[in-house]
């Protein structure tokens, strides 16, 4: 068994998205402040104070980010979080001054020879480039189509490499209203995705935390390959 992590690392400072606060780990307890209320051989403690958006890092929207009484977090379906998925790389014909479509998806689904079927999860691959560069920001997500064809195919959730499934300036917002409104669920800032297989399916997760009244839940993304 190979397991790969498609998860981006956490860390103090770390600014995932210009919209929402950057991630804050502090310390809190440490071996010195603690050792005191202890015996040996036990040299006290250490824990961190944590702060941040629950869309940072690599995380999981729940439909309540953009749809009005959808599930919150911890109401999500944790089978539509993990099982057979596919990967679908379109860092070869998309550029990133345009969004993935549907014909995209569609080409690229025939020249990988996979085909994406009702309760798959679907990772896209849509560039080169490495997470958080010069252009990651700015790179175009997916049209309007591509989440009308996601839907219609009945997957469980859909992972990509950038922040924002949407096109940034887009403030309809049409791809997370469609998605998210099928109790289709989206996991942004995957990185990784170039290490899995084009040609066959293989097992994913990305179990939300249990987050009453949460929008989303940070996740540690993998790919398990047999």
């Amino acid at each position: 068994m190979k397991i790969v992590d498609l998860t981006l690392e956490i860390y103090d400072g770390l600014e995932t998205f210009k919209s929402h606060p950057s991630i804050s780990i502090k310390e809190h307890s440490t071996f010195e402040n603690t050792k005191d209320r202890y015996l040996p051989p036990s040299e006290g403690f250490e824990s961190r104070l944590l702060s941040f958006s629950d869309h940072s890092g690599t995380h999981i929207d729940a439909p309540l980010h953009f749809i009005r009484d959808g599930e919150s977090t911890s109401e999500m379906k944790l089978e539509k979080t993990m099982g057979r998925a596919v990967f679908l790389d379109l860092s070869d014909i998309k550029s990133p001054d345009e969004p993935v479509t549907a014909d995209m998806l569609d080409q690229i689904e025939q020249s990988q020879g996979v085909q994406v079927e009702k309760d798959d999860i679907v990772l896209v691959r849509t560039r080169k480039g490495e997470w958080g560069d010069d252009t990651f920001f700015s790179d175009k997500a997916f049209a309007k189509s591509a989440g009308e064809w996601l839907t219609s195919k009945k997957v469980k959730s859909v992972g990509l490499d950038l922040a924002n499934i949407d096109v940034n300036d887009n403030m309809r917002r049409e791809v997370h209203m469609e998605v998210l409104g099928h109790n289709t669920y989206i996991i942004e800032n995957m990185v990784n995705l170039e290490k899995l297989p084009t040609d066959r399916k293989f097992t994913f997760h990305a179990t939300p935390l249990k987050l009453k009244n949460a929008t989303a839940s940070p996740v540690r993304a993998l790919a398990i390959l047999d």
